[in-house]
C-alpha cells in the first residue's frame, strides 16, 4: 500500500499548494518537499507516477523538492543514481534527508544529482545554549561548502542553535524554533 499511499500524499500537497499558490499570487513562493522511501525506488514506475501526478495537478516540478535518506544508494545504488537524474532533468531538487545518520558513502555525493543536505536534527541539538559542540554540524557544512551544495538545518528548537547556524551560513532551516507542524485550513 505505501505505493499507493505515497502518491496520493504528492498528489494531495500538490493540489492544496498549487491552490494556495493561486490565492497568494505569484509574489509568494511556495514550495513543497516530499519525503521518497526505499520502497518508492524499488518501482520502475516512480518517475512515470511523479509526472503524471505534476501534469494532472499543474504543479510546477521547479517548486517540488524531494528528500531521500542516504539508505537509497545502498539499496539501488546505480538505479538510484539514473531515476534521481531524470526526476532532476525535469527540474526538481533533491535534498538528502537526515545526513549523517546513515551509512554514508561519500564518494555518492560527488555522483549524485542533490541540491542540498540536511543536517539530522541530532547533531543540531548538540548545540548548546552558549552556541558550542558545533564540531559535527560544522564540518557538515563544510562539506555541503566544497560539494557546492547548500545546506539546511533540521530540528531547530532554540535562539542558541538558530544564531550558530546563522554563523555558519546555513542557507534554511526547520524545527520548532520556528512552528510546531500544522494541518492544513482553507
Amino acid at each position: 500500500l505505501i505505493d499507493n499511499v505515497c502518491a496520493q500524499v504528492i498528489r494531495t500537497g500538490c493540489s492544496e499548494i498549487g491552490s494556495l499558490k493561486k490565492d497568494l499570487g505569484e509574489g509568494f513562493p511556495l514550495s513543497m518537499s516530499v519525503n521518497i522511501s526505499c520502497r518508492q525506488f524499488a518501482q520502475p514506475t516512480l518517475v512515470k507516477s511523479i509526472k503524471s501526478i505534476l501534469e494532472e495537478t499543474a504543479f510546477s516540478p521547479r517548486d517540488l523538492k524531494l528528500e531521500i535518506t542516504e539508505s537509497v544508494f545502498f539499496e539501488h545504488a546505480e538505479r538510484a543514481i539514473d531515476m534521481l537524474q531524470e526526476l532532476r532533468e525535469l527540474g526538481m531538487e533533491i535534498d538528502i534527508d537526515d545526513f549523517g545518520t546513515g551509512y554514508s558513502n561519500l564518494g555518492y555525493l560527488m555522483k549524485l544529482p542533490i541540491s542540498k543536505l540536511k543536517i539530522d536534527r541530532s547533531f543540531v541539538s548538540m548545540i548548546d545554549d552558549a552556541g558550542g559542540n558545533d564540531q559535527i554540524v560544522r564540518a557538515i557544512v563544510t562539506l555541503a561548502r566544497n560539494l557546492g551544495l547548500k545546506v539546511i538545518a533540521e530540528g531547530i528548537e532554540t535562539e542558541a542553535q538558530l544564531e550558530k547556524l546563522k554563523l555558519l551560513e546555513c542557507e534554511g532551516g526547520q524545527g520548532y524554533y520556528f512552528a510546531e507542524p500544522m494541518a492544513y485550513e482553507r
